[in-house]
């Protein structure tokens, strides 16, 4: 009996929880990251968004087990306000505070996804950006508070999916920059214009389009 309560005591139980928090967080914004920046092929889709969301959920559950269960801590004695008001525990107050700020920022991930239609695909793509500061303040929580992370094991896996996250975040960022320009918006005849044509011998032609009332007009430029 003495091993069994040893083994789910209140500081190994919110290690346990605080790391599988942090991972499944890690897996959901990796699968968000793969969907936005268009590296899933279309038939794996559904499968990464439906792990996207189920990861984003229990990740936001067992964070919140990770900080219920520090209730009943005897060492430090957190209180409730203290870990449910961001930065107001004296113990590790801001790396604490990012840590409540992370799980209060899944949680409106959740809301946000689940009210989308009410929202609208704008604001909620906005909202949708706080998931890059939810998990990078998770992953300081844990680097910079965690016990575990002297633990080299520990230490390669926060790295590891740390690194993984900005890679994909950068070309998620590259793939949007290297987006063609909106092609020109069609003139009234419903065409767009021509682009000028060059015949390598100091003459271009510009072609622009007149709705059918009137006549197209050719204008050289020397």
């Amino acid at each position: 009996m003495s091993q069994l309560s040893e083994l789910f005591s209140v500081w190994i139980t919110t290690r346990a929880g605080g790391l599988t928090s942090y991972l499944l967080l890690f897996v959901s914004t990796a699968a968000g990251l793969l969907m936005s920046g268009k590296l899933s092929g279309r038939k794996s889709q559904a499968a990464i968004l439906a792990v996207h969301q189920w990861a984003g959920w229990f990740g936001f559950l067992f964070g919140l087990m990770h900080g219920m269960v520090l209730l009943f801590d005897r060492y430090v004695g957190y209180s409730a306000v203290e870990l449910a008001v961001p930065f107001a525990s004296d113990d590790h107050r801001w790396l604490n505070g990012i840590g409540t700020l992370s799980l209060y920022i899944s949680a409106i991930l959740i809301a946000s996804s689940d009210l989308m239609k009410r929202l609208g695909r704008r604001l909620w793509r906005a909202i949708h950006f706080l998931a890059f500061a939810g998990y990078g303040m998770a992953l300081a929580h844990g680097i910079l508070l965690g016990t575990d992370t002297r633990n080299a094991g520990i230490a390669a896996m926060y790295a590891a999916t740390g690194l993984i996250v900005v890679g994909l975040l950068v070309y998620r960022i590259y793939s949007a920059m290297k987006k063609p320009l909106a092609s020109p918006s069609p003139s009234k005849g419903g065409k767009a214009d021509r682009p000028p044509r060059d015949y390598g011998d100091g003459r271009t032609v510009a072609i622009e389009y007149i709705p059918p009332a009137e006549t197209n007009r050719i204008r050289l430029e020397k």
